[in-house]
């Protein structure tokens, strides 16, 4: 035991006489000292923290019923004060913090605003939220309600004319999509009388036009309708505006439980009057060289000469010009029919 002790007397006295130990553990002592006389007497500082994300509050309102609209992801920048160790650019960041928008006199449908409150996540923060950026922002709440709406088509002209001479007649526009949806805050919903479709047009139109149209919802007394998205179904909406040329061209019948003889064979046709006046869709009148009154059963025509009389209601490749003409269609039938 004596020994033992007379050892470590011995390399105490040995540590103290060793210069470069002493100077070790001298500057080591002097640097702790140092450091915690700075950390303690360091000054305070504030520094902006960039880019929180404020969060909606909707534990009320969704009780009611109610969704948030007309706000997308908000920020704020946050500006706090501390001691630079515990407030630096190295330390403190966006995500340790938390910024509400605070709902609680949240009681019936409206726009609202709302205060923000910005708190530390870490309860145990020792430094200040000294301000925001923004104190309030502006929220919209109530009921989502989806509706259906017809489209309904306007087009503009810019010249006097819409077609190029009267030689050519137009139909009822043609919309891609005929109805949307529209979906929104119940209140603004009930707003919407109709949704519209409008596209201008140069005019003097020789052929068929389809255009991209602007979609808009249209409400009441020119009322502002707010934070509703539309649903097209489609990327575009677009408007044909069909263009037909009236022409003459000669009229033909067709057949159906024709025998195999006569359709390398066909009976003579004979059409009175010959001709008819249609308006004809341009982008057909290269192909069509005759004109369609419709079909005629061949099960119930006799041998010799058949009086048929049809009207324009079954032609399918143009608009009559007179709705109301009636043809005489003479079908001679040869001795050679034979059945289907």
């Amino acid at each position: 035991m004596k020994n033992n002790r007379q050892i470590k007397k011995i390399s105490l006295q040995s540590l103290l006489s060793n210069n470069k130990i002493l100077l070790v553990v001298s500057f080591v002592l002097a640097f702790a000292v140092w450091l915690a006389i700075s950390l303690n007497e360091a000054p305070e500082i504030e520094r902006v923290v960039e880019n929180v994300k404020v969060t909606i509050d909707d534990s009320v309102p969704s009780q009611l019923g109610y969704e948030t609209f007309g706000i997308d992801d908000v920020y704020v920048d946050i500006t706090v004060k501390g001691k630079r160790y515990l407030v630096g650019d190295n330390v403190l960041g966006a995500d340790d913090f938390t910024v509400t928008a605070v709902t609680s006199h949240v009681d019936a449908p409206g726009n609202y605003s709302l205060q923000l409150k910005a708190t530390a996540k870490d309860p145990n923060a020792n430094y200040q939220i000294v301000s925001k950026s923004m104190d309030n922002v502006d929220v919209y709440f109530d009921t989502k309600k989806t509706v259906e709406l017809t489209v309904e088509p306007k087009i503009t002209c810019e010249n006097d004319k819409l077609l190029y001479s009267e030689d050519y007649s137009t139909d009822d526009p043609i919309l891609s999509v005929e109805k949307i949806k529209v979906t929104g805050p119940a209140t603004e919903i009930g707003k919407i009388r109709h949704a519209l479709a409008t596209v201008v047009t140069k005019g003097k139109l020789k052929e068929t036009e389809t255009l991209t149209a602007e979609l808009s919802i249209v409400a009441a007394y020119g009322a502002k309708i707010k934070y509703i998205s539309v649903d097209t179904g489609e990327k575009d909406v677009t408007i044909t505006i069909p263009v037909y040329k009236t022409v003459e061209l000669p009229v033909t019948v067709d057949f159906s439980n024709i025998p195999t003889y006569y359709i390398d064979n066909p009976p003579h046709i004979l059409c009175s009057p010959e001709k008819i006046k249609i308006a004809v869709d341009t982008n057909k009148l290269g192909t069509l060289q005759e004109i369609s009154l419709g079909t005629v059963d061949f099960g119930t025509l006799k041998t010799g000469i058949n009086t048929v009389e049809m009207d324009t209601s079954k032609i399918k490749d143009g608009k009559p010009v007179n709705d109301s003409a009636t043809f005489k269609v003479y079908i001679t039938v040869n001795e050679q029919k034979t059945t289907t």
